[in-house]
């Protein structure tokens, strides 16, 4: 019924479980959709989902935009989200009136499948990064630095991406609220697993940071910079190891 009338319609839940009851069933979005609108999904999905939404959204005659975006809390806030779609050209032109009202711009990447797995590789990179800024912090205070003073070292130096600073302000400030919390990590990076094993490719580096992430798991519901407490030895935590 909350959709009966709308022109666009945006759905952006957990994950594959959640978007299923949410689409589908007689109260679901599809039942209530007019054949006109546009259904744009933002979640972060597998691509078998998103897959399987992209038929049904066909087999009923009706305009599906996959669109799942980059960014958190603090972009959705500044109207900074990047959104990666995949639908027919047409649909994600129209559909940039929401993409401009909410974010900054939008790639059109194709088939609604291609922008959820490009999705997934932009968090496979954000969680390799975030490790290795969290392994950095640990290795250098052993070595003596504290961690403002890690914080303020790599922000003089190239690897200073937007993620990697992120994280080592919430390290050093050890604020971990959930903004990208560890759970929804490993859900993306699972993801991406299974999507690499079907195209017969491997992602070794994101096989490590999925495993250390894994290790974190007591800490799932904060942050995924929380990882750093596998490393620190100043955070006041018991270590986890293999």
């Amino acid at each position: 019924e909350a959709v009966r009338h709308a022109h666009f319609v945006v759905v952006m839940v957990e994950g594959d479980s959640a978007s299923q009851a949410v689409w589908n069933g007689k109260d679901g979005v599809f039942a209530g959709l007019r054949p006109d609108a546009i259904a744009i999904d933002c979640s972060t999905l597998s691509p078998v989902r998103t897959q399987a939404l992209t038929e049904r959204a066909g087999r009923l005659g009706m305009r599906f935009v996959a669109a799942p975006v980059s960014g958190s809390l603090p972009q959705a806030e500044a109207g900074t989200l990047m959104f990666l779609a995949g639908g027919a050209e047409r649909d994600i032109e129209e559909a940039g009136i929401v993409f401009r009202h909410l974010g900054k711009g939008v790639h059109d990447l194709g088939s609604p499948p291609l922008a959820s797995l490009s999705k997934l590789a932009v968090n496979g990179m954000l969680a390799c990064q975030v490790v290795a800024a969290a392994e950095a912090c640990g290795f250098l205070e052993r070595a003596g630095l504290s961690l403002d003073a890690v914080s303020k070292l790599l922000a003089q130096t190239p690897v200073a991406s937007p993620i990697t600073m992120a994280t080592l302000r919430q390290i050093a400030a050890g604020n971990y609220d959930p903004l990208f919390p560890i759970s929804m990590a490993l859900k993306d990076l699972e993801y991406l697993a299974s999507a690499s094993d079907y195209l017969g490719t491997s992602l070794p580096m994101t096989n490590c940071a999925q495993d250390l992430l894994d290790r974190a798991r007591p800490w799932k519901s904060q942050n995924i910079s929380a990882v750093a407490k596998l490393f620190s030895p100043s955070l006041p935590v018991e270590r986890i190891r293999k």
